[in-house]
């Protein structure tokens, strides 16, 4: 499902990533180990395509991760280091501009942000902004926000802050 060969990253002339290689199968869970500044995020944010790759190449079934318009980032779900939510918007609203994004609408978006919801946790809560959460509630947001569009792989970057 996803393979990751040679990526290689630099930043003014230093090299943050060098030569990272591995694959993923459907249903496999692959752990990124390494201190701080090792290029665990940055690797991270090749995969998914918000960073730009200086070498190598990242495959997901099959297709290049390689350009901005590439078909296969909508097949990821991203659940960034620090919280990507939107504090003034209800968990529910959050969830269904995630989706949005994702080219979802009507029941189909309405019934994949309940489902988020639930399975976080967080279904009676729908109503309330993540402002009122505790920080462990907007990581499950966050995660549920990653999940909303059923997404092939799921990245978590720094998944146990917070929790």
């Amino acid at each position: 499902m996803l393979h990751v060969h040679e990526l290689q990253k630099s930043y003014g002339g230093r090299h943050v990533v060098q030569g990272v290689s591995f694959s993923a199968a459907a249903g496999q869970i692959i752990g990124l180990l390494g201190p701080n500044g090792a290029g665990k995020t940055t690797t991270v944010s090749m995969i998914c395509g918000l960073t730009g790759i200086d070498g190598g190449r990242v495959e997901l079934g099959g297709a290049r991760i390689d350009r901005d318009d590439s078909p296969a980032k909508q097949k990821i779900g991203l659940v960034p280091q620090d919280l990507a939510l939107f504090e003034e918007l209800p968990a529910l609203a959050n969830l269904e501009t995630f989706g949005a994004l994702y080219g979802l609408s009507g029941a189909l978006l309405r019934e994949r942000s309940q489902a988020a919801l639930e399975l976080v946790g967080l279904a009676d809560r729908a109503r309330d902004k993540p402002s009122t959460f505790s920080g462990g509630m907007k990581r499950r947001l966050n995660i549920a926000c990653a999940l909303v569009h059923d997404p092939d792989i799921l990245l978590l970057d720094e998944p146990t802050v917070g929790i």
